[in-house]
């Protein structure tokens, strides 16, 4: 009885030991190139954790983690150009947790970021996380994927005008439509893993800006108090909560400049029972006065039915702001956004936007209608309000 006892502890010390205190991730590209380089990046490849030469194909990568979280094995088919073209960047995302972790692929299959679809040759071996995650990409990947095929049917009806007025709406509706399903299905998946890192992944990726207040609250509320306390829960939680806008919210008050270079409230600027489209633009960005066009047909279409807009400027130049301004003719509410610099000016943080154009709709009370009100989905929303 004592040797099985002792036997016993033995076993259980061994597989103590092999237990890895960290991560270990061995990966076969069959058919690489000898002496390539791949690396351990974040997803957006921001971050390089670590980096490793092929050699016969393989390669590993060591490290701990204080948290599962999703990672790629990249692979970039231009080196020198590590940030122009998601068609030569490869990427492999894998949620990565202190395990012994096999990933194969032949490399001819190796996926770029423009691509979709998981290879079918792809095997990822030894993650629980990543089984779970893996099963998450398989709901949403369709949604992904017929988005993508409305989107380009949008883009030949609206920026080609190859198609009608009612192909944008239908287009827009649809990829409205799919987004609140995509939405859903993300939602259901945290109520059925809520104790997983995957869940925080999902509810940190959700689109709740374009919710309201209350649907973000309701969300973090599937988290269970003991997830909420980590370090990596209160940050999902914080990102859930605490964006700076919502639909549904009264659009914040800030200083700007008008076109005499005074200072002013944007509420000022804002005529009380008209919707509203507030704009966020620069001289120097060729997609918002690519746009401008549209916005002067919609403008001179719904102007009379009670329609307003306002463009704010984040130019850090006042006179290239106001040289743009006389060039393109626009004929609604100019102003400048007065405080901080590009990106960091007050009015790109209250609406919780990171580049331009950006739309917001606001209703004839100051609500957010829509914090996506751009293109085709302006148009759509303003023949729903207003008629055609």
């Amino acid at each position: 009885m004592k040797l099985i006892i002792v036997f016993c502890f033995f076993l259980f010390l061994g597989a103590c030991q092999n237990k890895p205190e960290g991560y270990v991730i061995k990966g076969e590209f069959e058919g690489a190139p000898e002496n390539e380089w791949v690396f351990l990046t974040d997803l957006g490849q921001n971050v390089y954790y670590d980096s490793v030469q092929l050699k016969g194909g393989r390669f590993e990568f060591k490290g701990k983690m204080d948290y599962p979280e999703l990672r790629c094995i990249t692979y970039f088919k231009n080196p020198a150009q590590r940030f122009y073209g998601w068609n030569k960047i490869m990427v492999v995302p894998i949620f990565v947790e202190n395990s012994i972790i096999r990933i194969s692929l032949p490399f001819s299959e190796l996926p770029s970021k423009l691509q979709k679809k998981v290879p079918e040759n792809l095997r990822i071996e030894g993650s629980n996380s990543h089984g779970l995650y893996a099963k998450y990409k398989e709901r949403v990947i369709p949604f992904t994927l017929r988005n993508d095929s409305l989107f380009e049917a949008y883009r030949q009806a609206y920026y080609y005008k190859k198609g009608t007025e009612d192909d944008v709406f239908r287009c827009v509706r649809g990829m409205d439509t799919i987004r609140d399903r995509a939405f859903a299905a993300g939602v259901e998946f945290i109520r059925e893993h809520r104790t997983s890192p995957v869940a925080l992944y999902v509810a940190k990726n959700l689109q709740v800006r374009a919710y309201t207040r209350e649907r973000a609250k309701q969300v973090a509320e599937l988290f269970p108090e003991t997830v909420k306390a980590t370090s990596e829960g209160q940050q999902t939680i914080k990102k859930l909560l605490e964006q700076p806008l919502y639909v549904g919210d009264i659009l914040p008050d800030f200083d700007v400049l008008n076109t005499d270079l005074q200072t002013v409230k944007l509420s000022t600027l804002l005529k009380k029972g008209h919707y509203t489209l507030v704009e966020l633009w620069a001289s120097w960005c060729g997609p918002c006065r690519a746009d401008i066009p549209h916005l002067k047909e919609i403008y001179q279409h719904y102007h009379e039915k009670g329609f307003e807009m306002v463009s704010i400027s984040i130019d850090d130049d006042k006179e290239a702001w106001l040289k743009a301004v006389k060039e393109e003719g626009m004929p609604w509410t100019q102003a400048f956004g007065a405080n901080g610099k590009s990106y960091t000016k007050e009015c790109m943080k209250l609406f919780g936007v990171s580049g331009v154009p950006s739309c917001v709709l606001i209703d004839k009370d100051g609500r957010v209608l829509s914090t996506n009100a751009r293109g085709g989905w302006l148009s759509e929303k303003l023949m729903v309000l207003l008629g055609k």
